[in-house]
């Protein structure tokens, strides 16, 4: 695949609640919902190496067993990089991050193995580590990319000046930020902009903002209420899926649906279709905010 051919407008699939850490689905649950996403024009999947401690990956790989050609029809993302208290050869048993080029190689070799594949479209770095090394990871990425094993690669949570480390390093396809009403710092902090600068894609996880946006009783639930509600009949949206609309209206942004029922992909792929006109994108800003924009 030419990095060319990554930028894509529809949502992107998580794994995250896949299996241990939610919802526990079987793998023939697991495909059918794969195959569902397929339908909503949701190409691409969104994977990590610590996802369900370590076992989601594989629970992925036996649904790509049972439904031959199922991941040739698929984008995947495979985000490496962090070693949690309870991940294997942590002896310290300390929750940190290792982009060393070491763990990284060893992380994709385990991602391949579980997934039961030979490639995957992007490598993303989850985490900044500050003791990366720049030169080392491109490096490593360009000799990934000749051997057949990532067609690119891409970060995960780096900020505008984190991006800046790999300028004239290696190209950066991806930047993954947490980005919602709840949560849009980037939006002002300079990394959403410092993303776009570069041609680089912005991919958004907790785009409902880990459901406090929806919480009637939290502050910004509150603030929000009346205008959510107001303009979820106006657009013919139910309130999780305007949520879904702002972020999907930003420019250059791809929403990261974390839901692992189909229904709610089918309305998520139909929120994010069209965007939201700019005053109410704007009112919806504001409300979440508690101020206007200056």
């Amino acid at each position: 695949m030419l990095v060319s051919e990554f930028p894509r407008t529809s949502p992107i699939l998580g794994s995250m609640r896949f299996g241990e850490w939610g919802a526990r689905l079987s793998a023939d649950a697991v495909a059918d919902l794969l195959e569902a996403a397929l339908d909503q024009g949701i190409d691409t999947l969104d994977l990590a190496d610590i996802y369900g401690g370590h076992t989601t990956n594989a629970l992925v790989g036996a649904a790509f067993a049972r439904r031959p050609g199922l991941r040739q029809r698929l984008r995947l993302i495979a985000k490496v990089g962090i070693v949690m208290s309870s991940s294997p050869d942590n002896p310290r048993g300390t929750h940190h991050y290792d982009l060393s080029v070491a763990h990284l190689r060893r992380a994709l070799d385990d991602t391949l193995n579980a997934l039961g594949v030979e490639y995957v479209e992007m490598a993303m770095l989850h985490r900044f580590d500050p003791l990366l090394v720049p030169f080392a990871i491109a490096e490593w990425v360009r000799d990934e990319v000749r051997t057949g094993r990532i067609g690119g690669f891409g970060v995960s949570n780096f900020d505008a000046d984190a991006m800046a480390l790999f300028d004239g390093e290696v190209l950066v396809i991806a930047n993954q930020i947490e980005l919602s009403l709840a949560h849009s710092a980037a939006l002002d902090d300079g990394t959403l902009a410092a993303t776009r600068a570069r041609g680089t894609e912005v991919q958004a996880w907790s785009p409902l903002g880990g459901g406090a946006l929806l919480e009637a009783q939290s502050p910004i639930g509150v603030r929000l209420h009346e205008p959510l509600h107001a303009m979820s009949a106006e657009f013919g949206l139910d309130p999780a899926s305007l949520l879904l609309r702002w972020v999907a209206t930003i420019p250059g942004v791809r929403v990261v649906l974390g839901s692992t029922r189909i229904e709610r992909l089918r309305e998520g792929a139909k929120a994010c279709a069209e965007p939201l006109p700019r005053d109410a994108w704007y009112a919806l800003w504001e409300a979440a905010r508690g101020r206007a924009v200056p």
